[in-house]
């Protein structure tokens, strides 16, 4: 009940009685360790849960338990064990869609480790178990470049046709539609479809992007330039009595921006170096931010615009501080790691407050080529403003004026990159992006095709390949759809030819 209400300090100290009463319990381990990460105590977290591995479950429940845990973990291949340990526990005939789910976790797995065919494979399974997992259908569109002789145009059309009821799974299925019709060069009905599956997404929300763009427009006018100057001179007389030092830590280097912009190609390129080692996409910074307004104010603010005006008071150097040790174990062992949260882009300014050493990249794409990849993605969480083409575009004039002015502000502190600058001369900007980071140069960055990282993004399906040009550009295959969103970029004065 405790960790229900997420009162996490009765939770632990309720599991650790339970433990001292049942110490080899399985069971309360397991609770355990989910109360740590609930406490954003990862290290220890992680240190409980290496007595977990390779246990024997006693049940479905507990291994799906078990196979969760080390997926939030990130131990891929430790959730693959607990999944297919669950197999074993359960009759396919008789519970064929509680199947059809183990198999498709388990080719989501698959899918982040980059073997394509197996997570294929598995979806292929888990579709013939329950062929309404229209997740699976989806997911399966997703994995690689479908052909015209090899693609499930006609089965979609087919499931569509028959009727879906519930919007989100129309959604998934009209995308998947989409996805493959772009694939074999029917652009007009891929849009089409896209326009159908965003709609039934949409429909869902209850979402207001007057509300986005006020709270991007708070954080230019909170975090001014005057600001940055008067909180530099307070440090340096702080400094000059010996009352407080700047934290030093240099570890972190953040890969931001909106989505779907070719931050992961970046991201391949830099953690193919071996002094740093890519975390994928952390929400930490946020959750650290959010813990140190509550010791600011004991009323939580009661809008995103007070939000914003609060983090302007909070102590920087104890968010930094608390950011780095919410990352450990993950990292601490190179001289470098990656965060690539997009989101991160809002807290720039927080960012180099609290961590002044940190390096900040922000990856660019032409302006309706980034619009139209984020408006093709069905995004599992986030993004709201992604599907209906007025809010998508207002979004992202808003953010890039944002941008705009963190790279005013913060002069010479960021390194902006251009996705199309990356991919026509590869070595040139990956070297520029190596030195950026003060690091020396290495020839496997280029190599990043090489990389086997596990990628849980969009673009897991992506990144195990070279680098490719057939992205540029592909909004031109689009031009007549996209023109209630280039005339409002244009009328912004975001050039888009």
């Amino acid at each position: 009940m405790a960790f229900q209400l997420k009162n996490t300090e009765l939770a632990l100290s309720t599991i650790n009685k339970a433990i001292e009463l049942q110490p080899s319990s399985l069971q309360w381990q397991l609770q355990k360790v989910n109360t740590l990460l609930l406490m954003l105590d990862k290290s220890a977290a992680n240190d409980l849960a290496l007595n977990l591995k390779n246990k024997q479950a006693a049940n479905l429940a507990q291994c799906n338990d078990l196979a969760v845990m080390f997926n939030q973990l990130n131990d891929f291949e430790q959730a693959q064990y607990y999944y297919q340990q669950a197999v074993g526990f359960i009759n396919e005939k008789k519970q064929p869609v509680e199947s059809a789910q183990l198999y498709f976790n388990l080719a989501s797995l698959a899918r982040y480790q980059g073997n394509i065919s197996l997570a294929e494979t598995h979806l292929d399974h888990a579709l013939s178990l329950n062929p309404h997992d229209y997740e699976a259908y989806w997911l399966r569109s997703s994995l690689k470049k479908q052909s015209q002789n090899n693609n499930h145009i006609d089965q979609l059309q087919q499931i569509l046709k028959q009727g879906v009821k519930h919007p989100i799974s129309k959604a998934q299925i009209h995308y998947a539609l989409a996805k493959e019709l772009e694939d074999i060069g029917k652009y007009s009905q891929c849009f089409e479809q896209l326009n159908f599956g965003a709609k039934s997404r949409r429909d869902c929300m209850r979402y207001q992007v007057e509300h986005d763009i006020s709270t991007l427009k708070q954080i230019t006018t909170t975090f001014t330039k005057e600001f940055f100057q008067q909180y530099q001179a307070s440090n340096l007389t702080l400094k000059a009595s010996n009352k407080a030092a700047p934290l030093e830590n240099n570890e972190p280097i953040f890969i931001l921006g909106l989505p779907r912009t070719g931050s992961t190609l970046v991201e391949r390129i830099i953690s193919n170096h071996q002094e740093v080692f890519n975390a994928g996409e952390l929400n930490n910074f946020a959750l650290c931010m959010m813990e140190a307004v509550k010791n600011v104010t004991k009323t939580p603010p009661q809008t995103r615009n007070e939000l914003v005006e609060l983090t302007s008071q909070i102590d920087f150097q104890a968010l930094g501080k608390h950011y780095i040790n919410s990352t450990r174990p993950e990292t601490g062992h190179t001289r470098h790691f990656i965060d690539k949260l997009p989101l991160n882009s809002l807290y720039v300014g927080l960012i180099h407050l609290a961590l002044p050493k940190a390096k900040i990249i922000h990856v660019t794409r032409h302006p309706l080529d980034t619009c139209f990849s984020i408006y093709k993605q069905l995004f599992t969480n986030g993004y709201p403003f992604s599907y209906q083409l007025t809010e998508l575009a207002q979004y992202y004039i808003a953010h890039h004026n944002m941008m705009q002015h963190w790279l005013k502000v913060l002069a010479n502190i960021i390194h902006q990159v251009a996705y199309e600058d990356v991919v026509d001369d590869l070595s040139k900007e990956a070297k520029k992006l190596i030195a950026y980071c003060d690091l020396d140069w290495q020839e496997q960055c280029i190599d990043f095709q090489n990389n086997s990282a596990p990628s849980t993004t969009a673009s897991a399906s992506q990144v195990r390949e070279k680098v490719y040009r057939s992205s540029t550009g592909k909004w031109r295959q689009f031009e007549k759809e996209l023109q209630p969103i280039k005339q409002l970029l244009v009328q912004a004065g975001i050039a888009c030819d």
